[in-house]
């Protein structure tokens, strides 16, 4: 059941700059340069000021989309300074950049041990637990941040979507209410359309169509390529609370997950059901690669890089191969990217592998094949616009006029 292979957390609010980091190197002269501060860490003798500047850093690596870097930093800056709480909270969100929530959590744990009255931190918190498919722990954090921040309107819209998990739909609908109020009270334009966002959310977890059988109307809706109809999304949540099992669950959520980009266009979405199906059933490498080709289509490489070696460690797939590759070739490993889109294409020819391998000879120069190839997928079923646009740059407008490749 690979749904997301071909498709495409949140980023924490940036915490003030730590007071001691040397003005010359602190985050506005790294977001230009980088290496702004390569001589202030090399000449720092202050094990604390050294992690705040590793620390600065680190964020400036995030900023860059490159989370394993910041990781590197973030190490070091806590091993020089353990209980540098700042770092701690931007390991873990690092870490669940990535996908690596167990270990996210034990630095958010960490965290709240050194300051446990900080709402932030129960709301980091509440998006690992979420994506471990810890639901009652989502919900607890999610409940203590709005305590913490009564006035808040986004802390209770993070309850609302928090009690969806655990079918409290009234409560939910209650939050979404307190939320307008606040932002009605505070005359906040922007907390005005996040609340009608999730109380249409919140309508759509709950309305089924009605059907005798949700789980049946759920599953011949994806069978059928019928999802985007009307209360599939509610019927795939009825089918998936009323699962026996973590492996069926994780079988509805996929399936809504599709629900979500095909009808709504909703790719957050689509995320979450999709890390939520790999925590509940994570010996399945179909789940693995789904949530792998998801993180693929939203640039995080080394976390769809992570997933497909797990679902390849379990079992040695084409779509596993075509997933791996295309992390590969995100992160700029050509050879490794060629190696497993050939690999997955001998399994059974696939868009992923044909579309990695045309970008592989067109980087080479090779226009002749990376038309072959992207042409190839095309003719597969591939009609994404990232397809579309390829084509188009090798000067293909019209590839539906275009015959098959020989």
């Amino acid at each position: 059941m690979l749904i997301a292979i071909a498709l495409a957390g949140a980023a924490p609010a940036a915490p003030p700059a730590p007071a001691a980091a040397a003005a010359s190197c602190g985050r506005d002269a790294l977001s230009r340069d980088i290496n702004a501060c390569d001589s202030a860490l090399a000449a720092e003798k202050s094990a604390e000021e050294k992690a705040n500047l590793l620390y600065e850093r680190a964020y400036a690596w995030n900023e860059r989309d490159r989370p394993e870097k910041a990781l590197e930093d973030l190490d070091a800056a806590l091993k020089l300074d353990p209980r540098f709480a700042d770092a701690l909270h931007e390991r873990a969100y690092t870490l669940g950049e990535l996908a690596r929530f167990d270990a996210a959590l034990r630095d958010l744990d960490r965290e709240l041990e050194i300051r446990p009255a900080a709402a932030r931190v129960y709301r980091e918190r509440t998006y690992a637990r979420l994506a471990a498919a810890d639901f009652a722990g989502a919900y607890a954090d999610a409940v203590r941040a709005s305590e913490l921040e009564p006035e808040n309107a986004d802390a209770h819209l993070l309850r609302a979507e928090r009690a969806l998990w655990l079918g409290r739909f009234d409560e939910a609908s209650r939050e979404v209410d307190r939320a307008e109020a606040l932002a009605s009270a505070q005359k906040s334009t922007d907390s005005a359309k996040p609340a009608a966002d999730v109380r249409a959310v919140v309508a759509a977890w709950r309305t089924t169509s009605g059907a005798a059988s949700p789980a049946q109307r759920c599953t011949k809706a994806f069978d059928t390529a019928t999802v985007a109809e009307p209360n599939v999304i509610g019927d795939c949540t009825a089918a998936f609370f009323a699962a026996r099992d973590a492996g069926k669950k994780a079988e509805f959520l996929t399936y809504r997950s599709v629900a979500w980009a095909a009808g709504q266009q909703d790719e957050g979405r689509l995320l979450i059901d999709a890390e939520v199906a790999a925590a509940l059933d994570p010996a399945n490498p179909d789940m693995l690669v789904n949530v792998a080709g998801v993180y693929n289509r939203r640039q995080r490489y080394h976390a769809a890089l992570g997933q497909s070696d797990r679902a390849l460690a379990i079992k040695a797939s084409g779509p596993g191969f075509a997933a791996r590759a295309a992390a590969r070739y995100g992160l700029g490993d050509a050879r490794g990217a060629f190696e497993d889109a050939k690999r997955s294409f001998e399994i059974k020819p696939n868009e992923i592998a044909l579309t990695v391998l045309g970008d592989l000879a067109r980087d080479s120069g090779d226009k002749a094949s990376a038309k072959r190839y992207w042409m190839g997928a095309y003719h597969l079923g591939d009609r994404d616009d990232d397809l579309t646009a390829r084509l188009k740059s090798i000067g293909i407008d019209h590839p539906d006029q275009e015959p098959p490749a020989r």
